[in-house]
């Protein structure tokens, strides 16, 4: 998967924004879709490693 993929890109920062939010406010729901998010990042793209 190229770096510069605009899906990849909006996926990382998606990703910043919701760990943003977890440390700003950690409960159940941002860990909640933080995982989810990781997740499919992992899914979408095995080989990505998230710089963020």
């Amino acid at each position: 998967m190229n770096e510069n993929h605009p899906v990849l890109l909006s996926l990382d920062a998606e990703l910043c924004s919701l760990r943003s939010a977890y440390s700003q406010q950690p409960n159940e729901q941002t860990r909640y879709q933080l995982v989810r998010l990781e997740q499919l990042i992992n899914q979408w793209a095995p080989e990505h490693t998230s710089s963020n």
